[in-house]
């Protein structure tokens, strides 16, 4: 089952060092559920019932170029417009 991934952006760090390709890879492997490397406690908190009422999906994704990539979705519960998905580097935080 996918999450809707509503809005997206990126981190002007981002937008400069990883091709777009890249991007929507991760963007994907976000929206399918696919939490990348995270640990088994976060996994399992992205997966429970009560992580969508909360509005936050994390996923981190180790990259052999480019290092560590997060992509964060907010606003699940519609706050705000509605989901809001950002892509960025642990440092842009």
């Amino acid at each position: 089952m996918r999450h809707s991934l509503g809005r997206v952006v990126a981190t002007a760090a981002i937008a400069a060092a990883v091709p777009e390709a890249v991007i929507v890879g991760l963007l994907d492997r976000h929206a399918a559920r696919d939490w990348g490397d995270l640990d088994a406690e976060d996994k399992a908190a992205n997966d429970s019932d009560h992580s969508p009422a909360e509005g936050r999906l994390f996923s981190s994704y180790d990259t052999e170029e480019h290092g560590t990539i997060w992509v964060i979705t907010e606003g699940l519960r519609g706050e705000a417009g509605g989901p809001i998905t950002t892509v960025l580097f642990p440092e842009d935080d």
